[in-house]
Order: structure tokens, then C-alpha cells, then sequence
């Protein structure tokens, strides 16, 4: 049986390509994508799936999807692409930041270095920005 990806509901959570943002980015990622499936109420098509910054970006039909960039600019090119156009939900030090289209579209959650996008990703799922993310994004069906 195949999956299902819905364009208009199904949330990419992508994270850079190489070593490091592999490493470092890709678990927190899998831990975000466990946060919106939690959320999901088992509706078909609701769900979250982790890809590289890499696909999001050769593949033409991503544009459609919502999608959440975990890691910052110099590790991820889809946070780079993105983050100078949108805005800044939550910011702690310098350090932590999660950006989000009025519209729930795309968001960037990351930090100036690991543990500063883990405390990102972690403020982003328990501090109401990943439940108001995912009612933009899943009210418009």
C-alpha cells in the first residue's frame, strides 16, 4: 500500500543536508515530527515528514506543501532561503529564534548553534507556536 501525501495538510519538517545538521538537526527534527503527528487526531493526510533541505528544493511540487526549517541558515539552504522574509515569533537571547508566515505556510525554528535550535524547537511545540502553526495550516481545508 502507498502513503498519502496531501499538499495542503501533510507538514515537511526539513533539516540541512551533510554531517552536521544530520547529526545534530535531523533528531530534533524527528522529534517535531512526533509533536504535529501527536496533533493530528489521526486525521488522513495530517501528519509530518521529515526531508533534507536538499529535496525540498529540487523537487518543483514542494512549494505546496507547509514546511517548518529546523537548523539555522548556515546549516540549512531552506532556512536561509526563507528566514529574511519572515518574521520573528519568539526570540530568547540571541539565541533562539522561531520565525512564521502570518498565514502558517512556512516557519523557521533554530538556533545559533544545537542546543540553541533544540530550546527553539522545544519553546516552538510546548509554548503554543507549533498549535497555532498547525490551525493555519489545517483550518484552511
Amino acid at each position: 500500500m502507498s502513503r498519502y501525501f496531501d499538499l495542503r495538510t501533510t507538514v515537511l519538517i526539513v533539516v540541512g543536508h551533510g554531517i552536521l545538521p544530520e547529526e545534530e538537526d535531523r533528531p530534533i527534527a524527528y522529534d517535531l515530527k512526533r509533536a504535529v503527528n501527536a496533533r493530528s487526531g489521526g486525521s488522513e493526510g495530517h501528519a509530518g515528514v521529515v526531508v533534507t533541505d536538499v529535496w525540498l528544493m529540487n523537487h518543483e511540487l514542494s512549494e505546496f506543501f507547509p514546511a517548518i526549517a529546523v537548523g539555522g541558515p548556515g546549516v540549512n539552504a531552506f532556512t536561509a532561503q526563507i528566514y529574511e522574509d519572515l518574521p520573528v515569533a519568539f526570540t530568547r537571547d540571541q539565541q533562539v529564534f522561531i520565525q512564521m508566515e502570518s498565514d502558517g505556510k512556512r516557519a523557521a525554528v533554530w538556533g545559533m548553534d544545537q542546543g540553541a535550535t533544540r530550546a527553539a524547537v522545544e519553546a516552538f511545540v510546548n509554548e503554543g507556536w507549533l498549535e497555532k502553526f498547525l490551525e493555519l495550516v489545517w483550518r484552511k481545508i
